[in-house]
């Protein structure tokens, strides 16, 4: 009978030391967890601000590009248009010269031949001038329409720098994107914070402390008891043989 309270104390001893390693070995396990969590999600927060920040300054740096680029291309159009005004106006002159010319020289044999007030030659000189005039008006049209739409082209890749430029700061996409991406991993974090604080609050819980060093000293006792029943059996039996 003593073998079996022998054995119950140490199983019952030892049910409790082992009920505390694992409790303990739980509990430190979890601790560690939460710690490389927190430096994860500040590494990663690291990794992330690095990575905004360079492919701003990429960004900036092709939209510097860009806007070198616009003025570069609307000052040579601006050389170019000038020269072709230049060139129109000369040819304007020319067309009305010519025109003037080629009207004078009808009234001059209109008169030679004694046909003066002929109304199809009338007719034919007005409408001379104002072809040439129609013409000299549709290039003008043409070359204003140019200039309009270059101009308006110009405006919309102005306005579109500067909304992806200015989407890299406060109100912008690019930067509201990331700051709700930032909100999204930080309220994640603190989730799994809760989560592995609540697994700690819960070994400490003095209930559940309670049950577990109930059950593994019952265990152990039992276990114990157990061991030392068979001892004292064989206790029992190794001395009837020598008598």
């Amino acid at each position: 009978m003593w073998w079996m309270l022998a054995g119950a104390a140490v199983g019952a001893i030892a049910g409790a030391l082992s009920t505390k390693r694992e409790r303990d070995r739980e509990k430190d396990s979890i601790e560690q967890q939460k710690k490389n969590a927190t430096k994860a999600y500040l590494y990663g927060k690291e990794n992330s601000d690095r990575q905004y920040s360079i492919q701003k300054g990429e960004g900036l740096w092709q939209l510097g590009m860009q806007r070198r680029a616009l003025n570069e291309g609307m000052d040579q159009f601006t050389r170019e248009y000038n020269t072709h005004l230049l060139a129109r106006a000369y040819g304007e002159q020319d067309a009305r010269i010519q025109t003037a010319s080629g009207i004078g020289a009808s009234l001059a044999q209109e008169g030679m031949s004694g046909t003066r007030g002929n109304e199809a030659l009338g007719l034919m000189r007005d409408y001379a001038a104002n072809s040439t005039e129609r013409q000299i008006d549709v290039q003008r049209q043409q070359d204003a329409n140019t200039l309009t739409g270059t101009i308006q082209n110009a405006n919309r890749s102005v306005v579109l720098m500067n909304h992806d430029r200015d989407s890299w700061d406060p109100g912008g996409y690019r930067y509201e994107s990331k700051a709700a991406n930032d909100r999204y991993n930080e309220q994640m974090y603190q989730l799994g914070q809760e989560n592995y604080q609540w697994h700690i609050n819960d070994i400490n819980d003095p209930t559940n402390t309670f049950l577990d060093y109930t059950a593994g000293i019952f265990g152990g006792a039992s276990s114990g008891a157990s061991m030392g029943n068979s001892i004292g059996k064989y206790d029992f039996n190794w001395g009837k043989g020598f008598r």
